[in-house]
């Protein structure tokens, strides 16, 4: 099957294994550069790559030894280039393979990628795996003086084993995008943007965090989520224009989900079960609208201080004590004697299989094809 790339695009090369940053131009896989940071460099001197040209960082035969080797942040350092990071195979080709960077040679002072430039606009990443090793500070950290970088979008990426956060941002990178992303087993957040504004995440998994799965700044857009197991609440959402849709909160330490902010948000279609504190929590004066949600099985209680404004056409779904099919591996379907199933309103059309009355559920059905290739 041939590639396809659009016109104009230059393709360039890493291979942690056979490159060569001294002798190599990264024009082919044969004569690919050694490091991420060689290609970084390339890209802020102003010669090759370009805006618009893909960097393509090749599998090896152990991606922990040969993307883990550095003892210091990789930093991206250039301003406002259009260029696209991706993992792809050992043959330098395009097909859904994810390429792991390793930071077990860090400590937990020093993030594996750090951002500094408040103008380091328009990157796109894809097909990587930033495991932090138990040992470096965050997967990736943005930290500017003023600004930030916005624009950037995360594809098909896991943000792993940090000390601290998976993702953490001290700016206000605004319009990220995280598509089909995984953020897991950080020793805190899994994805920390509370200045964010317009941010996105779709398709993502929270998973196993020590803190919350993800804490959200304002505008956010988050969808076809699922918070499972995270040492405090599932998310921490400043509800100032957010918009939350068809997500699952489950078996979280704290709250499923917690609301913040007192202009309007709204959070539709979402199931909030098997969590330690309430489905939901709002904070003091939010106003959050809740349209259509179900509760199941939260251990302090559904809603904390329901209000006519905060809850419509809710849901307290109660009875069998199984609800998913096997959360162990993702698996968000309820079984045959679920309260779940025909929960919620019912929707003259079809969604991934059920029908769209089945709050929150059947987010990554196998079957379906809807999975996330990074697990």
């Amino acid at each position: 099957m041939a590639e396809f790339t659009g016109s104009g695009i230059n393709l360039f090369y890493v291979n942690g294994e056979n490159g060569d940053d001294d002798a190599n131009n990264g024009e082919s896989p044969g004569a690919a550069w050694k490091t991420f940071q060689k290609a970084i460099d390339m890209v802020a001197s102003g010669s090759n790559p370009q805006s618009y040209d893909e960097i393509r960082i090749m599998k090896t035969s152990d991606d922990s030894t040969y993307y883990g080797g550095a003892t210091g942040s990789i930093n991206l350092s250039f301003s406002n280039k259009y260029v696209h990071f991706t993992g792809v195979n050992n043959k330098g080709g395009v097909d859904g393979t994810v390429v792991e960077m390793n930071g077990g040679l860090l400590d937990s002072s020093t993030p594996m990628l750090y951002i500094s430039v408040s103008t380091a606009d328009y990157v796109l990443f894809s097909n990587l795996k930033f495991d932090a090793g138990g040992t470096a500070q965050h997967c990736v950290e943005i930290e500017t003086a003023s600004g930030s970088a916005i624009d950037m979008d995360w594809t098909n990426c896991r943000f792993t084993d940090a000390t601290s956060h998976g993702v953490y941002t001290n700016a206000d990178p605004s319009y990220w995008n995280f598509i089909n992303c995984r953020f897991d087993n950080n020793g805190e957040d899994g994805l920390n943007m509370t200045s964010s504004n317009f941010a996105m995440s779709y398709k993502c998994l929270f998973d196993n965090n020590g803190d919350n799965g993800g804490h959200f700044g304002g505008f956010n857009r988050i969808s076809e989520c699922v918070f499972y197991n995270n040492g405090s609440d599932g998310a921490q959402i400043n509800g100032n224009g957010a918009v939350v849709s068809n997500c699952v909160f489950d078996s979280n330490g704290g709250a499923g989900a917690y609301f913040t902010g007192t202009r309007q948000g709204v959070c539709v279609n979402s199931m909030f079960s098997n969590n330690t504190g309430a489905g939901i929590t709002p904070s003091s004066g939010a106003a959050m609208r809740i349209h259509n949600p179900a509760f199941y099985n939260n251990g302090n209680g559904n809603y904390w201080s329901p209000t006519s404004d905060h809850l419509s056409m809710y849901n307290y779904v109660s009875g069998a004590t199984t609800e998913w099919g096997g959360t162990a591996d993702f698996d968000f379907t309820p079984d045959s004697a679920s309260p779940l199933l025909g929960a919620g309103i019912v929707s003259p059309y079809r969604w991934f299989g059920s029908t769209a009355d089945d709050i929150g559920i059947n987010k990554f059905r196998a079957e379906g094809g809807e999975s996330i290739s990074i697990f």
